[in-house]
């Protein structure tokens, strides 16, 4: 098995028991010690929740508070969360994908990735815990945060749980980027891939991917404007505002013009368009009304977005996509300059909102980024990335052998549809990677739609459809 030359040793601890009608929950957490550390004992806790269906013969032991309990012939789904940088929601309810899911006779497994939801959460302190000052210790660690670890984290964990026997993988967004890096390195631990809006761009350079991402994002605000019309005078009289003058976020953050652009991320979910119109309509009103937005409105924008919560999102954005010696070089704050792209900037016409991007500027307009300025300038510079993905091996996994079904979305503004396709063209054998396409859904269909996204990757699965 290739670990990258690391390591592990792995033991485990019950965390917590839950059941409700027809579901039972066990969260477990997995200490992973890491040789490769230059601080002797340093190790991450992983957390999984195991969700089943509650079956009285099965939890005989429910009361034994060191036991993992799975059936005889466990069927088991890992379930990888989108990010980078989030932690799964676990399940409380016998309903929407959970529902599909254990219908199908699965065990899901939920893993909060390093760093993330249940497991040991990364931010600032993550250094100071564990006395790392340096910029270039601090770099070291964050590199453990990476695809190529988190798929290492969950191999360890499928052999503890269930020996030699396989599982199967559901990846979301980033969680079908690490899919592709978990076929690339532990393929025989695999018995088949489902993956919903998170083809990554392989082969491609992370200016290709923002060359892609400014388009797709362009459009949503063509749509947005198009739906609301008078927001097109309000937005340019929002960002007037905030160039002349300082407005701070409840936890002390800059609300500058860039980052009220920002809000254009929500574009991708359902109902985004909506949401942000409902800020642009009260900010609007508010400082026509009393001079300034309130304090709720502030509130509602800080909790908008996640960069203060989820600092790996930020970091690591643009590092997901670098491999084989490329450096970002912050690209996509220098693709906001491109020809085409006058609208994301400033002016007194029209203002685009942004995307899935991160700028220079969120590091000193974010409270907690802040603290991360100095090493954010060193991970837009590297250089040295590892490879996450073994093209020549995703090109000889035949559908036979290991099948992968994905739900791809036309209109996704996080995942370009154009390079996704031409992924499957490079990269991926002929006949594997069976698609379930649809422009009625945007990149979180998973959640918005779980019958019609997963009920058609099943039907791809048993050759269905086409």
């Amino acid at each position: 098995m290739n670990t990258s030359n690391t390591q592990y040793k792995i033991n485990h601890r019950l965390i917590d028991v839950f059941k409700s009608g027809k579901i039972f929950n066990q969260t477990i957490g997995f200490f992973l010690h890491d040789d490769d550390f230059s601080s002797p004992g340093l190790f991450f806790e992983i957390v999984i929740t195991i969700t089943q269906k509650y079956d009285k013969s099965t939890f005989s032991d429910i009361d034994r508070n060191d036991k993992i309990l799975l059936p005889e012939n466990p069927n088991l789904i890992l379930y990888l969360q989108g990010g980078p940088g989030f932690g799964c929601s676990i399940p409380t309810e016998y309903s929407g994908m959970t529902k599909i899911l254990l219908d199908e006779g699965y065990q899901i497994v939920w893993m909060d990735q390093r760093g993330t939801g249940l497991s040991e959460a990364f931010e600032y302190s993550t250094f100071e815990n564990y006395e790392i000052s340096s910029i270039g210790e601090q770099f070291n660690h964050l590199l453990k945060y990476r695809a190529d670890y988190i798929v290492q984290d969950a191999e360890r964990i499928r052999q503890y749980l269930i020996g030699d026997n396989k599982w199967t993988l559901l990846g979301q967004s980033f969680g079908g980027f690490c899919c592709f890096s978990y076929l690339s390195k532990f393929s025989n631990s695999i018995k088949q891939v489902l993956v919903t809006g998170g083809i990554p761009p392989i082969g491609f350079s992370v200016d290709e991917v923002y060359t892609q991402t400014y388009k797709r994002t362009k459009e949503r605000n063509l749509h947005y404007y198009e739906k609301y019309p008078i927001d097109v005078k309000r937005v340019v009289e929002i960002c007037s505002y905030l160039k002349e003058n300082k407005v701070l976020t409840p936890n002390g953050g800059n609300l500058t013009v860039e980052r009220f652009q920002q809000l254009g991320l929500n574009f991708g979910g359902f109902g985004g368009t909506d949401k942000i119109h409902s800020i642009v309509t009260k900010f609007y009103l508010e400082v026509k009304q009393k001079a300034k937005p309130s304090y709720a409105t502030l509130s509602l924008i800080q909790e908008s977005l996640s960069f203060d919560t989820n600092v790996l999102y930020a970091l690591l954005q643009e590092a997901i996509y670098c491999e084989n010696g490329m450096s970002s070089q912050w690209s996509a704050d220098r693709l906001r300059y491109a020809k085409g792209n006058e609208k994301f900037i400033y002016n007194k016409e029209q203002i685009f909102f942004t995307g899935e991007m991160v700028y220079k500027s969120m590091f000193d307009d974010y409270s907690e980024l802040r603290k991360f300025k100095e090493l954010a300038y060193e991970l837009h510079e590297y250089k040295n990335w590892t490879n996450l993905y073994d093209i020549k091996k995703l090109k000889s996994i035949t559908f036979g052998e290991i099948p992968i079904v994905a739900a791809t979305y036309y209109s996704d503004q996080y995942v370009d549809f154009s390079l996704t396709q031409q992924v499957k063209e490079k990269y991926i054998a002929p006949g594997n990677l069976r698609q379930f396409i649809t422009n009625e859904l945007f990149h979180g269909g998973l959640r918005t739609d779980p019958d019609k996204v997963l009920g058609s990757l099943f039907k791809l699965l048993d050759g269905d459809i086409d």
